[in-house]
């Protein structure tokens, strides 16, 4: 509809549309929120935002290193293109690698799979990368293994 000043206005039908549109967004997104986890993205919580760092604190980022029948230890990127999942999966589920470092199996069975010219792979060390900080500025790095595996 068009108003005496040239503006449109939506008809009843419309708003109504728009605004039922917006209460399940909203509603999803809630839920999301609430009761949701990393699997529901875009629309579950955000949690690897939701922290800050204490001035004095520690930043903790995962890495992968593995041995090879070359005999040298490499960082392996964790990638779908090297290990068959992303790093954010593999943090997700540390608890499961921990409790279950057999786990660890699959990502070299992928490695071999999708990197078939590389060094087979003949142990992975799932390593934490340590900063601490002292008022917002590195002091100190150090790495940490979180979980091994002999690979089969």
């Amino acid at each position: 509809m068009n108003g005496s000043d040239g503006t449109t206005t939506l008809a009843r039908g419309g708003r109504v549309w728009r605004l039922a549109a917006t209460g399940a967004a909203l509603a999803v997104l809630g839920y999301g929120t609430v009761a949701g986890d990393d699997d529901l993205f875009p629309l579950g919580p955000m949690v690897q935002y939701a922290f800050s760092i204490p001035p004095d604190g520690e930043i903790h980022s995962l890495f992968l290193e593995a041995d090879t029948a070359a005999g040298a230890r490499v960082e392996v990127p964790i990638e779908p293109q090297y290990v068959g999942i992303r790093r954010a999966e593999l943090e997700g589920q540390l608890g499961r690698f921990i409790r279950r470092p057999e786990l660890l199996q699959q990502l070299a069975e992928a490695h071999a799979r999708l990197r078939p010219h590389d060094p087979r792979l003949t142990a992975l060390h799932v390593m934490t990368k340590v900063v601490t900080l002292r008022n917002r500025v590195p002091d100190r790095t150090y790495a940490q293994e979180r979980v091994s595996w002999v690979v089969r």
